[in-house]
């Protein structure tokens, strides 16, 4: 069966899986990127230039119709997708593909799915879409008739998690359309050669960051962006009635409030808070190791939570937003807490919790920790396949 992953490009965490759906012999996997963009590239999000220190095109098989964007921005532009509108219809009427996901309701994407039902193919929509967020009834109704229109050359939808599969009933899709295959993360297994390797990172990285290496770690990694709401995270720490053992770590940075943030660290508790930058898919495995607690406190326009569920496999416990995609499911497991995204106060008394109470974020950790192995990409690999036999049956 020749199954054709639609990607508009390297996406870090898709990448671990994409090696192992190469290793499968019951399919003959390939991607096809919109752009192949260099390693080190400008993100607008982060506001600088960014690498996560990784090959992206190793141990699988792939193809591009553009090469060398610098950008992730240009590759949303309306004369970027036209055109690659157009070389994904030829690129389909010349290939012979049995299955095409799409990855996001992107509009190049929509023609890929009506050439590929036009051929007699079977589609596949994949996202990490939800339906949380606030929108103007205009909004509401373009969504609808977009989606639902959208929706009508899809043969099958992935759902992710709970409020994925909630954001497809959303929008008309029957239930029974909808396959249950979790989300998957960057793993240690993809980042380091053996434990070795792990183990000389990790004290090469302890040697360079001492002054947060005797600490316990409550860890903030991400954009310093609205959605993500650092300043609400610092905050609420500082309110928080936590020991002297205690430290917030932030890393990512970039974005509106990089500044903002900056100011209040060097004016607030400069011996509480510290900042270390953009650091690589490699030193984030660093970071998880050293923390004792990993916190998104996101507000609507959050995706799935990617850096809670990297970090679960890292003996780390976790506390989110309810506006963070994948809370349900750390609820269901009981890997962390998940506090009321419009109460600052409920985010304070979940820090106080957590830090203060030994034997609750061990069973967190713990949980975590379980909860990790339904999202290693070998896990995932494993149930795409299963439905793909399944369709052919």
């Amino acid at each position: 069966m020749k199954f054709l992953f639609v990607c508009t490009h390297q996406i870090q965490n898709l990448i671990p899986l994409f090696i192992e759906l190469e290793k499968k012999k019951e399919i003959d996997f390939k991607v096809i990127y919109w752009d192949k963009m260099d390693n080190e590239h400008f993100d607008p999000f982060f506001n600088q230039k960014i690498n996560f220190g990784i090959d992206s095109f190793k141990k699988y098989n792939y193809d591009y119709f553009f090469n060398n964007k610098k950008n992730t921005g240009e590759i949303n532009t309306v004369t970027n997708k036209f055109l690659i509108s157009l070389k994904l219809i030829k690129y389909l009427f010349n290939e012979k593909f049995d299955v095409v996901l799409v990855y996001g309701y992107y509009f190049p994407n929509f023609f890929a799915l009506l050439v590929a039902k036009l051929l007699g193919k079977k589609t596949v929509m994949r996202t990490i879409s939800y339906n949380l967020g606030k929108r103007s009834q205009i909004k509401k109704f373009l969504r609808v008739c977009y989606y639902k229109f959208f929706n009508i050359f899809v043969d099958e939808f992935w759902s992710i998690h709970n409020l994925n599969t909630d954001f497809f009933k959303n929008f008309g899709v029957k239930e029974e359309k909808i396959k249950n295959i979790p989300f998957n993360t960057i793993n240690k297994q993809f980042l380091f050669n053996d434990d070795e390797n792990f183990k000389n990172l990790n004290k090469e990285f302890i040697n360079k960051n001492v002054q947060i290496c005797d600490k316990k770690i409550i860890l903030f990694p991400g954009k310093f962006v609205k959605q993500k709401r650092p300043i609400f995270l610092i905050e609420a720490f500082l309110n928080a009635k936590v020991s002297n053992d205690w430290i917030l770590v932030l890393v990512g940075g970039g974005g509106l409030f990089h500044k903002q943030v900056l100011e209040i660290i060097n004016k607030e508790k400069r011996n509480k808070i510290y900042y270390l930058g953009f650091k690589s898919l490699k030193e984030m495995s660093m970071l998880y190791q050293l923390s004792e607690i990993v916190v998104l406190p996101s507000d609507y326009g959050e995706t799935n939570g990617n850096s809670l569920l990297e970090a679960s496999q890292y003996n780390c416990s976790l506390i989110a937003s309810d506006r963070v995609g994948s809370y349900p499911e750390i609820l269901e497991d009981k890997a962390g807490l998940v506090f009321d995204a419009s109460d600052k106060r409920d985010l304070t008394k979940k820090i106080e919790l957590l830090t203060n109470d030994d034997d609750l974020r061990t069973q967190l950790k713990t949980n975590s920790l379980k909860f990790s192995k339904k999202i290693q990409p070998s896990y995932v690999a494993d149930k795409i396949v299963e439905i793909l036999k399944k369709n052919e049956l």
